[in-house]
């Protein structure tokens, strides 16, 4: 029976975030799936890390929902939205290319550098916060606390908007107290509210951070509206929070579940960002599905994708396709295919630069400073919230000590 012919097999959000359990009832004879997604949406899901490669670099294939089949748009709520809508997730090119242009500023070589020493400082302040207990929770002593507070004095969110801040984030990311769709909307409502607000006022006074700068690029030469403006800020602002708190706590954990390789990093760290680039691969921390509409009949596999249908690509089952990743659940420091956990194509996530160098210099940091790194509970008691927008622990207790207390005694 050929995919075209299959019947649509309904997912679960749990299955979207656990490749091997998506994999294990989709089967791996194919590279692309007709299911029915958790919200009931009908698509075809790809699988296949060629297949997903090629067809994210498809201009036949569109983020925009204007030439999704009508019998879609109930299941579309987000891409009519006033304000998700505008930014460039939404949108293909030439709209993309005009939004990426002034925005990508953010994200250049020279102000990740120039982030190097703050992303350190805090680094070393939540490890001394910890060290003298001997134990901590990752997610919130270290994994929340670090890109909150790099991105936040980034963008020069006050410190009292803080704990604000992170709870809208997590409603827009189905983490927090979420009882329907509304929520995210009425989230959606805060942030644009609130970044009226701050760029008012950076437009006023201006300043040292981000939106300053780009408000700059503004001047004389306006490539964004005002509400492209803040839904472009917006997604730098959560999507930067997200993978890098996901990012942290998942690798944490699938170092401790493999401590030949966490032994080989503490013997070298230079092997530091290739651990990352597996723990990306691995685990990847965020969108692990993303949305797009055939604007004309193309192949992906054995299936001919007609006009107006819903194709969705699984980032995380690519990244465990044992023809380009042999032995997929295996965690191997010396992989050479790049993953798909930042996407690929015009929509490569700009935030991966930023999300690396958290990493680098977190990973780092830790295993410089406390040895004998343990999981304070079974892991068979951890879990994950709810969420096929971001793959977030519940919680993640550790033990340890610290490696001049080890050398002293």
């Amino acid at each position: 029976m050929s995919a075209e012919d299959a019947p649509r097999v309904p997912l679960e959000a749990t299955e979207l975030t656990n490749p091997p359990q998506l994999l294990a009832k989709l089967g791996t004879d194919s590279p692309i799936h007709k299911v029915s997604m958790p919200d009931g949406m009908p698509a075809w899901l790809v699988t296949g890390y060629r297949e997903a490669r090629r067809a994210l670099s498809d201009p036949r294939l569109a983020r925009s929902d204007k030439v999704a089949d009508p019998t879609l748009k109930p299941y579309l709520a987000l891409y009519n939205d006033d304000f998700f809508r505008h930014s460039m997730v939404f949108n293909d090119r030439p709209d993309h290319t005009r939004m990426k242009k002034l925005v990508s500023q953010a994200f250049t070589p020279r102000y990740m550098e120039n982030l190097r020493p703050r992303v350190q400082q805090i680094t070393d302040r939540l490890l001394d916060g910890i060290a003298a207990a001997g134990t901590a929770e990752v997610v919130e002593d270290l994994a929340i606390p670090l890109p909150n507070e790099v991105i936040c004095e980034w963008f020069g969110v006050p410190m009292s908007d803080r704990a604000e801040f992170r709870e809208y984030c997590g409603i827009v990311t189905g983490l927090g107290e979420v009882t329907d769709q509304n929520d995210i909307f009425q989230a959606g409502r805060w942030f644009d509210d609130y970044l009226t607000k701050l760029i008012a006022q950076r437009k006023e006074t201006g300043g040292e951070d981000m939106i300053s700068a780009i408000l700059s690029g503004q001047e004389g030469n306006a490539t964004l509206s005002d509400i492209e403006l803040r839904s472009n800020i917006f997604l730098m602002l959560i999507g930067s929070v997200e993978t890098a708190v996901n990012m942290i706590a998942n690798g944490i954990l699938a170092l401790l579940r493999n401590p030949e390789q966490l032994a080989a990093l503490r013997a070298n760290p230079d092997l530091v960002p290739k651990a990352i680039e597996e723990i990306l691969r691995v685990d990847p921390p965020v969108v692990t599905v993303t949305y797009h509409f055939a604007k004309a009949e193309v192949t992906i596999g054995d299936v001919v994708v007609q006009p107006g249908e819903h194709v969705a690509i699984s980032l995380t089952a690519t990244n465990y396709d044992a023809r380009d990743f042999p032995e997929p659940g295996k965690f191997d420091l010396e992989r050479q295919t790049p993953h798909l956990a930042f996407s690929h194509g015009i929509h490569f996530c700009l935030g991966a630069p930023l999300a690396r160098l958290e990493g680098e210099i977190f990973f780092k940091s830790l295993l410089a400073r406390f040895s004998d790194i343990q999981l304070a509970i079974p892991e068979g008691d951890l879990g994950w919230k709810p969420s096929y927008f971001v793959h977030r622990l519940n919680e993640l207790p550790i033990r340890f000590t610290e490696a001049s207390a080890a050398a002293a005694a």
